[in-house]
């Protein structure tokens, strides 16, 4: 049997300007991440550690991060770490991943293709590192092919797997799942996309590339458990694979209506209520909503106070006044008749996406009116 441990996009040192307030915070919890990974990587005695990119900022990045990650891969030693730079962390001569001696466990994969053998595992690792910050050709249109004389086959790329499923990330050094198949890998250890995702073999219907996601949230739309994936490969190439949560910090992103709070002490007394069981180590993004008395409006800057225990607590306003529509539209003056304008555009809308659009635009213009009526 084979193991490894699989990682990508930590984004060590990344800028996080929303988090501006608790950046070391955070850069702390991200090493502390770095640390449980290298812990299970020493408790589960895995053959290989594979790090799929995007680990270490190349803008901005600091000397003493790059020396930690040094002492930290010297510290699994003889456990091979395999590395291929991705499009954040590019192999350039003035990164650090050339500028400083890393210990001898550390391989790194550049913008040649690469193929480390470990006889005594009949194991080869392959692997492509980005050569500078955008590359928009397929890696794998390069690949030399697989060595002979070796049971296992495994390979680390930083790249943007083309699935038709909608992604938001730039399509760099796209990929389809047939060329990955084609290589004949057992596993492909991906990094770049930041949701946790897997792909099937088109012939052996069984996982053979995935991405872990990102080890530790960096934006808010990294909810929930953050993990890396941990991999068992047998003698005939039937592939396990495991997520296990590592980070520090959840993201919990929560949207609580107002039910009609017509002062500051109720909306707090509401909240309290509602954050009551939230964990306060975590990331909390907290969106008001739903209808409030045209006369009141909250103020954030004090609910940022009252709730300062949170780790980080995040307040948006996306409340609207109970303004009286009907009223309003029977009158026919200005303000009537826009609302009766969004009345009409929203029977017309075409699908739930353009409803929804019309209905963000009523509720902003139920705001603008309950200022001019409360």
């Amino acid at each position: 049997m084979l193991s490894f441990i699989h990682t990508a996009d930590v984004h060590l040192d990344a800028p996080l300007q929303a988090l501006s307030d608790v950046y070391e915070l955070r850069q702390d919890d991200f090493r502390r991440t770095m640390r449980q990974i290298r812990d299970l990587v020493v408790d589960r005695q895995v053959d290989f550690w594979l790090v799929a990119g995007d680990l270490l900022e190349y803008h901005g990045g600091r000397r003493s991060t790059a020396l930690f990650l040094r002492d930290l891969f010297a510290s699994v030693a003889p456990v091979p770490v395999c590395i291929a730079p991705g499009n954040h962390d590019p192999w350039r001569a003035d990164s650090f991943y050339q500028s400083l001696s890393w210990p001898g466990n550390v391989y790194w994969f550049t913008p040649e293709w690469g193929a480390f053998e470990f006889p005594e595992k009949s194991c080869v690792v392959y692997g492509w590192g980005f050569p500078e910050p955008h590359f928009y050709e397929s890696p794998l249109n390069t690949f030399p092919g697989k060595l002979d004389g070796y049971r296992h086959h495994l390979m680390v790329l930083h790249a943007h797997v083309l699935h038709g499923a909608g992604e938001e990330h730039h399509p760099y050094a796209p990929v389809s799942v047939q060329e990955m198949a084609d290589t004949g890998m057992d596993y492909i250890a991906l990094g770049h996309i930041h949701k946790p995702m897997q792909f099937s073999h088109p012939v052996k219907r069984q996982p053979f590339a995935a991405y872990p996601g990102t080890p530790e949230a960096i934006t808010v739309k990294e909810e929930g458990d953050r993990c890396v994936l941990y991999g068992e490969l047998d003698h005939s190439g039937k592939l396990l694979l495991q997520s296990i949560p590592v980070a520090q910090r959840r993201v919990s992103k929560r949207e609580i209506t107002l039910d009609g709070a017509e002062t500051m002490e109720q909306l707090v007394e509401r909240l309290q209520c509602e954050l009551a069981n939230e964990p306060v180590e975590n990331l909390v993004y907290v969106t008001l909503t739903g209808e409030r008395a045209a006369h009141f409006t909250p103020a954030i800057p004090v609910l940022q106070q009252r709730f300062r225990h949170f780790f980080l607590i995040q307040f948006r306003d996306q409340t609207w006044p109970d303004v009286d529509e009907e009223k309003l539209i029977s009158e026919g003056g200005v303000l009537g008749r826009w609302l009766a304008k969004l009345a009409e555009a929203e029977a017309q809308a075409v699908g739930e996406e353009e409803r929804q659009i019309v209905r963000m635009a009523r509720r902003e213009a139920l705001a603008r009116i309950g200022g001019n009526t409360g």
